[in-house]
């Protein structure tokens, strides 16, 4: 068995040895191979990634920046990376040792993807919430749109979903795990489990995530989040996916339909900002996917 870890780096000599240590304490450690693409480091990570590499198997990519979601992109679809499931890692977390074996074991019939609950830790890693959900998330199509609802770091996905994705003409990513969950969901089946299996590190320096910061570093990350869809544009996402996917449902393909012409449409922009799969979701996430829709944003 061939298994693939997909890491970024970005200057993370504060958090990377805890967690290139919890990827070598994995039951998996001998069958796995960690890949790391580094997006221009300029502290120490590099010596730090040099000294585990006497005790864990890693390639290392050096690279110039182009941001979290592209860096995680371009190892999915390096070709030289070839193996039987495939995890994306972040450098800042701490995995439990089982983390990997247990998605592995959901990974069967059309059930290419898993992802798992986990805790939530700081920059100390201790723990300061035991479940960052107490609820199985809603992984449809159309609520993906709408809000994320898992973390990229909690996926273990297998060979046929990765080559299916190498294989389609995907041209934008807003987010490399969005697009990854969008895809297993026409492709097939994804396995949440509600158990944690890895601390997820929130500190002042997540790019996404909007845990643990003050009111201004939230509202950088909320300018952050909406420059980044502007720019990978949501109705493009909806075009490729109608292109390159011909076993869509009828109510999401209407959906993704309506998406891909929302900026042309005031009918369209009413169409997706009234789908069911808002109701019980986070009033805030709700409300932003509604503000960047009716400008043009999203």
């Amino acid at each position: 068995m061939r298994i693939a870890v997909l890491m970024s780096t970005y200057n993370g000599h504060l958090f990377l040895d805890k967690q290139l240590e919890s990827l070598a304490n994995q039951t998996v450690a001998d069958e796995m191979t960690v890949y790391i693409r580094d997006d221009g480091s300029t502290d120490n990570t590099f010596d730090i990634i040099e000294n585990w590499k006497k005790k864990i198997k890693i390639v290392l990519y050096k690279e110039k920046n182009a941001g979290p979601a592209m860096s995680f992109w371009m190892l999915l679809m390096n070709p030289e990376i070839q193996a039987d499931y495939y995890a994306f890692c972040d450098q800042d977390d701490i995995w439990d040792a089982n983390k990997i074996e247990k998605g592995i074991e959901h990974l069967k019939g059309n059930t290419y993807l898993y992802a798992c609950n986990c805790r939530i830790i700081d920059e100390n890693g201790t723990v300061i919430k035991e479940c960052r959900t107490n609820r199985t998330p809603n992984m449809t199509i159309r609520k993906l749109f709408v809000s994320g609802c898992t973390q990229g770091c909690s996926m273990i996905f297998s060979d046929t979903l990765c080559q299916r994705i190498r294989t389609a003409n995907i041209s934008c990513i807003p987010m490399h795990d969005l697009i990854v969950m969008l895809y297993a969901n026409c492709e097939g089946s994804i396995y949440w489990d509600m158990e944690p299996h890895f601390g997820y590190r929130v500190h002042s320096n997540n790019v996404v995530a909007k845990n643990n910061k003050t009111g201004v570093q939230k509202l950088k990350t909320v300018l952050w989040n909406w420059k980044n869809s502007s720019k990978h544009s949501m109705s493009i996402v909806a075009e490729e996916l109608i292109a390159s996917e011909k076993q869509i449902q009828r109510d999401d393909m209407d959906y993704l339909m309506y998406m891909s012409n929302y900026k042309k449409s005031i009918i369209g922009k009413w169409k997706i900002m009234e789908i069911g799969e808002m109701k019980g979701m986070d009033k805030n996430a709700v409300r932003s996917y509604r503000i960047r829709v009716l400008l043009n944003l999203l």
